[in-house]
């Protein structure tokens, strides 16, 4: 995957590019090509080829622990993106459910009791922007949140933030055993298949109004029928750790679509223990990101003990974004540093991202020299070229518009060219990371 860009973006969109095709057995030799200095290039390339790549198709323990199943439905020549439905509001209801899901793709952010307990510091980590303390959705803004655990009955500080999220929009996500005994408003009760009678859909707890199931691969092909006489407002696939993700994922979604179910499916990772943050992208991006590109789940939850909120969530975004479903941010394609590069590729790929990181839906490459540069920006919508020593040629599309633009002067001129052709908006104030505060309960 060439031209994939620096830092976590450029190793999601490696794994997701090159996983996908290692899932499926198809390479013998890979390249990490990030806009950084070579030898930073081979920690995730090893990764991908020793740990990914040679024991995607094995038989191993937990490909072989998957129940058998035939594939028909995974379409292998052209991309059809499977839609899961989305909710529809319900008369009566107290809050609106439309927004629980984004019709490009969701994420779900996994929350502690913790977490609840720093309500500020909660807004932030789930992208919200705050008005007088209040939480409100913006762009990069998880969707719903999961607790594994309901806050107490007197928890008065975690209840208010969950109610005040749920007034901007935001689904709140608990098991059903939890809520049965720490009931919460208008919560989305989630319910594991074996459990659930074999007839209909479940009693709901207490004040929860809507449910969720959760399916970990391991489920019967007569558990999964019972699928099709329930509502679920989405599936989360969890798949049991004693099984392979991908083959498990897979058999799921080949039941799913034989049977004609359109529910929505938020494909949950759940990190191991220990697990860096480089290598939680990397097995992320292959193994929910060969989903996704293959049009086979409608959005992603991360959840792992060992790394912070905020990081979950912008790697959740970053998951969609590069399997090109919802963007957020500016899309940077640019090359690794050679010998033809004309200016110092590093420092200003990340100069151009400071001022225009801001642009969703905007695709900027920015490339070194005029060998590779046009062809492999193709897809952008404006390029950044090195055309010749101190020079800089700018291009909309594949049109050279600018020609011998100074160094100093060509960051400055690409943010005129993107106003000029009405893409651009103005960078709004960021917020700050509040000081987390000690909560002292009456």
């Amino acid at each position: 995957v060439t031209e994939a860009g620096e830092g976590e973006d450029g190793r999601m969109k490696s794994a997701i590019g090159i996983g996908s095709l290692l899932m499926d057995g198809l390479g013998d030799t890979i390249r990490v090509s990030l806009t950084e200095d070579p030898e930073y290039e081979l920690a995730p390339c090893r990764y991908l080829a020793e740990e990914i790549g040679k024991k995607a198709t094995l038989a191993t323990a937990s490909a072989l622990a998957v129940p058998a199943w035939e594939e028909t439905h995974r379409n292998f020549t052209n991309y059809g993106k499977r839609k899961g439905a989305l909710p529809l509001q319900v008369e009566g209801e107290t809050i609106d459910f439309r927004s629980v899901l984004h019709r490009d793709g969701s994420v779900i952010s996994a929350v502690t009791l913790e977490d609840l307990a720093k309500p500020d510091t909660l807004y932030y980590n789930l992208g919200c922007k705050t008005a007088v303390g209040m939480p409100f959705k913006d762009i990069a803004t998880s969707d719903s949140l999961f607790l594994r655990h309901a806050p107490p009955l007197d928890d008065t500080v975690g209840r208010t933030a969950l109610r005040r999220l749920q007034e901007s929009g935001l689904g709140v996500i608990i098991p059903a055993s939890s809520l049965a005994s720490s009931p919460v408003p208008n919560a989305i009760a989630v319910y594991d298949l074996p459990s659930l009678p074999p007839l209909g859909p479940p009693s709901l707890p207490a004040e929860a109004a809507r449910y969720a199931i959760t399916l970990t691969g391991k489920e019967s092909e007569e558990e999964l029928q019972k699928l099709k006489q329930l509502d679920p407002i989405l599936l989360l696939v969890n798949i049991d750790p004693a099984l392979s993700r991908v083959h498990a994922s897979r058999r799921l979604m080949e039941f799913i679509q034989r049977e004609g179910l359109t529910f929505s499916v938020i494909h949950h990772y759940v990190a191991q223990p220990g697990e860096t943050k480089d290598h939680l992208i990397l097995r992320c991006g292959s193994e929910v990101g060969c989903m996704l590109v293959d049009g086979l789940g409608d959005g992603i939850m991360l959840e792992a003990v060992d790394h912070d909120l905020g990081f979950l969530r912008t790697t959740a975004f970053a998951t969609l974004q590069g399997s090109r479903m919802r963007n957020t941010k500016t899309e940077f394609v640019s090359c690794p540093s050679c010998g033809r590069t004309l200016f110092d590729l590093q420092e200003t790929t990340a100069e151009i991202q400071k001022k225009t990181g801001h642009l969703p839906g905007v695709a900027i490459a920015v490339m070194g020299c005029i060998v590779n540069g046009p062809g492999e920006m193709a897809d952008a919508d404006f390029g950044y070229v090195g055309g010749a020593p101190g020079k800089v040629d700018l291009y909309v599309g594949k049109e050279m518009v600018r020609k011998g633009i100074p160094n100093e002067e060509a960051c400055d001129a690409l943010v005129e060219l993107i106003k000029e052709h009405d893409r651009w908006v103005e960078k709004s104030v960021d917020e700050e990371k509040p000081a987390e505060k000690e909560v002292v309960k009456a």
